[in-house]
């Protein structure tokens, strides 16, 4: 059984670049700092662990605030939540340009996770809402693609900044995206439906949820760099806290930060845990490869930028062919052929990982991780955000964007943790080849995940 694909109206394309245009700003400031990564923690002077709060705070607020901006865009308004939202990381791009030192430098690229935090989801479920449920997978296809050439473009274009002479420069490019996406709100075909009841919105539940994935990552941090007794039993002894009190929270709030009913559906369980998964593999990856390349083999930030787009290329290639491929056979199957190409070609990078190896190589093993990405994150994502019913496409695709970044945040202090040594060492190859393990057999769980995922979509799945 196939599904018809009606032909998608220009309203629909308009809408699709206005969404992509605040969707790009999340994976454009990742991939572009990924290169930038060793050149900061020279800058400033820190260590591994100290520069790995730089990326860990961006996942954390971004994971913890996704659920919020999805409920904060059902209950005000789509477009109206979207446009705050650009002001807001227009705004922290340019404090971060000009920080002073890491702790504001950390504080404002918080900041642009928070924003970026209601864009995401807004986006998300504004094509669900608006895009016919037979074609929503090739629109998240497209979406996905575009999404895909900022990530593709974001190591060079962060290579080409740090060769302009700063990293400062990484945060305005930020400038012209914001202010494109702001003038075609103008014109955006879409209409506000809010709710008529007043906002709710469980800030105890994600204050704790937030305290909960720093104590996580703090503990993860300090794998190798020997912390005290005290600091490492007070630190589980926080996360015990936090984590009852999370439960707790969730419990006994009138709306919980996460809609927890989306869980007794199979599929979203399967989509969002492929979607951690697979998000787990990249981030680790992507941020491993410039240490890689700097602190074994000697090579430049552009040697990085270029091994890096080589996987987010034919991420951009895969995406829209993923998307039209999930409508016609089912969500399920480029899900799981995509989690199979990312084992591969983890365990083809692990295999060849050596001081030597050629950049041909790891080239070949990041483009089959690519395949394997572009394969997976579309159809994934659609079968987590049509597992809901509309009034709650916000918050469903929050809680799968949360999902995502709660597996950036652990890729973050896994490789963090494995990295520390002791002061003034560099990681060795053997510290390498640990994280790769760890790569594979993240991948090899996703696809677990993907195979739980369904074929085709129910308008309705939870009441």
């Amino acid at each position: 059984m196939t599904l018809a694909q009606p032909s998608l109206e220009r309203r629909h394309y308009l809408l699709l670049l206005g969404v992509a245009l605040g969707g790009i700003l999340a994976p454009l400031n990742s991939t572009m700092i990924a290169v930038a990564l060793p050149e900061l923690r020279d800058a400033f002077d820190i260590s591994h662990g100290t520069i790995a709060w730089l990326v860990s705070s961006y996942l954390i607020a971004m994971a913890v605030a996704q659920p919020v901006g999805g409920r904060l865009s059902d209950q005000l308004g789509r477009k109206r939540v979207y446009r705050i939202g650009l002001v807001a990381f227009l705004a922290c791009s340019l404090a971060a340009a000009f920080a002073p030192n890491f702790t504001v430098l950390v504080v404002f690229r918080t900041g642009q996770a928070l924003a970026g935090a209601v864009l995401i989801p807004n986006g998300m479920a504004m094509l669900r809402e608006s895009v016919p449920v037979q074609s929503l997978g090739r629109i998240n296809g497209l979406n996905g693609a575009l999404i895909g050439v900022s990530a593709a473009a974001g190591p060079l274009i962060g290579a080409g900044l740090l060769a302009l002479g700063s990293w400062r420069l990484i945060f305005l490019v930020n400038v012209p995206v914001v202010a494109m996406a702001l003038l075609l709100l103008i014109w955006l075909p879409y209409e506000d439906s809010p709710s008529e009841e007043q906002p709710k919105i469980d800030l105890r539940g994600a204050a704790i949820l937030a305290m909960l994935l720093i104590t996580v990552t703090f503990l993860l941090v300090s794998l190798r760099s020997e912390p005290s007794a005290l600091a490492l039993g007070l630190a589980t002894g926080l996360l015990v806290l936090f984590g009852a009190g999370f439960v707790w929270s969730q419990l006994t709030a009138n709306l919980p930060v996460v809609q927890w009913q989306l869980f007794r559906l199979r599929s979203f369980v399967g989509a969002t845990s492929h979607v951690m998964l697979s998000n787990l593999v990249m981030y680790t990856t992507l941020l491993t490869i410039p240490f890689f390349i700097r602190e074994v083999q000697d090579g430049s930030p552009a040697r990085s930028g270029l091994l890096l787009s080589a996987m987010s290329i034919l991420m951009v290639v895969f995406a829209p062919v993923s998307g039209r491929v999930s409508d016609a056979i089912g969500r399920r199957w480029p899900a799981l052929a995509g989690s199979i190409f990312a084992l591969g070609a983890s365990l083809f990078l692990l295999a060849g990982l050596n001081e030597d190896v050629s950049f041909a190589y790891l080239a070949a093993g990041l483009a089959l991780l690519g395949v394997g990405f572009g394969l997976g994150f579309g159809s994934a994502t659609t079968a987590a955000i049509e597992s809901a019913p509309r009034a709650l496409a916000g918050s469903a695709a929050g809680t799968n964007s949360m999902m995502r970044y709660i597996g950036s945040i652990l890729g973050a202090g896994i490789l963090a943790g494995v990295l520390s040594t002791d002061a003034g060492a560099l990681p060795g190859i053997d510290t390498f080849r640990v994280i790769m393990i760890v790569v594979a057999v993240f991948a090899a769980l996703s696809v677990v995940s993907a195979s739980q995922i369904h074929l085709f979509p129910k308008e309705e799945a939870v009441d």
